[in-house]
């Protein structure tokens, strides 16, 4: 009968826990909160490319017109190159600033900050009319649509 009984450890006489390494505890939590967060880490190529990411923009879509807001802090008017074509925005920016200046041959500092973003435009967009802003780092962009792709309401009538 007491063949049956599964072994045991015998543990020192005074403890009611089994003793327990510190690190393989720390190690077990930290390996469950990365699971829970990273679960599906690292995602397959084709769902990342399901899912594009363009920070610091926003779209917004009413029934006249489109409007892209850009974060774009530290630039000025001048300093951004709109180009529309075909069914794609491009916008860019570049801000050169020259810090100091050159004395007897030393050499004084410049900082560069460049962005580029890549908008496609939806389709019934009239490209002729865009008009942008730039107010207080962001830049706005309104994207007229054409009179067919704004639409007829159409009145229901009994």
């Amino acid at each position: 009968m007491f063949g049956l009984m599964p072994w045991r450890k015998e543990r020192p006489a005074g403890t009611l826990v089994p003793e327990v390494n510190p690190f393989a505890v720390m190690r077990r939590d930290l390996d469950s909160l990365f699971d829970r967060f990273f679960g599906r880490w690292p995602m397959d190529l084709p769902e990342m490319l399901d899912y594009p990411v363009v920070r610091g923009l926003k779209w917004e879509e009413t029934d006249k017109e489109v409007i892209v807001r850009v974060e774009a802090p530290g630039f000025e008017l001048t300093d951004f190159d709109i180009v529309a074509t075909g069914d794609m925005l491009t916008i860019a920016a570049m801000h050169k600033e020259v810090i100091g200046k050159e004395k007897e041959g030393k050499a004084k500092e410049e900082r560069l900050a460049e962005m580029k973003r890549y908008v496609t435009l939806p389709p019934g967009v009239d490209a002729a009319r865009i008009e942008a802003f730039y107010r207080k780092g962001i830049l706005e962009i309104h994207l007229p649509k054409t009179p067919e792709a704004c639409g007829r309401r159409i009145e229901v009538k009994t």
